[in-house]
């Protein structure tokens, strides 16, 4: 063993932290040094076996020197060791819907359910924040949708919305007003300003300016004839 082994296998005796491990293990992976590299890994992990830093350094290092079979196991091992740890997304999808942050919550559950593919729970869940119910939002009362609803001639629709309207301001006198109105024409059957009423109202107004301009027009004629005479 030359002295630079000797310093090498001091050093790495001598390391007290899984941090100061996976920097002097990449130094000499940088280096070249793979052999030293691998000692070094097997070494710490002597001392930190869960170090899953430490156990993936060893496995891209036996990668790179061809030893597949080698760098298959510490995989084997990596991947049994995250499959373990995996159920945190899982925890963290149920934090991010408590909090609304549905997208965040979709992805952690996609991460938990590759590793838990048979838990039944995770996927209900994930369809039900993957495809929410379409219920609609109540729309907030006004009376200017009770007014919408009215001039498109859906008159139960405007008095329920006065209604709903003065459940939440009591004291609005407009609103109180116009409720009764819209009642007393719900009794006498007599939506005159509906959708129909509007158009009608329109026609016989236009009807009537038709009428006033042609009679004076008509007026004009006599009198151009009488002055013509």
């Amino acid at each position: 063993m030359s002295a630079s082994d000797l310093l090498d296998k001091e050093i790495i005796d001598k390391i007290e932290t899984p941090n100061a491990s996976v920097l002097l293990i990449r130094l000499l992976i940088e280096e070249g040094r793979t052999e030293i590299a691998v000692k070094a890994c097997v070494k710490a992990l002597e001392i930190f076996p869960d170090d899953m830093n430490i156990r993936k350094l060893l496995a891209e290092t036996y990668f790179s020197q061809g030893h597949l079979d080698l760098a298959e196991k510490e995989l084997e091992k990596l991947a049994h060791k995250i499959g373990e740890l995996s159920s945190v997304f899982k925890l963290q999808a149920k934090v991010f819907r408590k909090e609304d942050r549905l997208r965040e919550a979709i992805k952690a559950l996609e991460l938990y359910l590759a590793h838990h593919k048979s838990d039944k729970e995770a996927a209900q869940l994930l369809s039900e924040l993957s495809s929410p119910s379409q219920e609609e939002k109540p729309v907030l009362p006004t009376p200017t949708l009770a007014e919408i609803y009215y001039n498109q001639g859906a008159l139960d629709e405007a008095i329920r919305t006065y209604q709903q309207v003065l459940r939440d301001s009591p004291d609005d006198a407009k609103s109180k007003k116009r409720l009764k109105e819209l009642m007393e024409i719900e009794e006498t059957g007599d939506q005159g300003k509906g959708t129909e009423g509007i158009v009608r109202e329109q026609k016989v107004k236009f009807i009537g300016i038709l009428e006033r301009w042609l009679s004076t027009i008509e007026s004009r004629k006599g009198v151009n004839l009488v002055q013509k005479a």
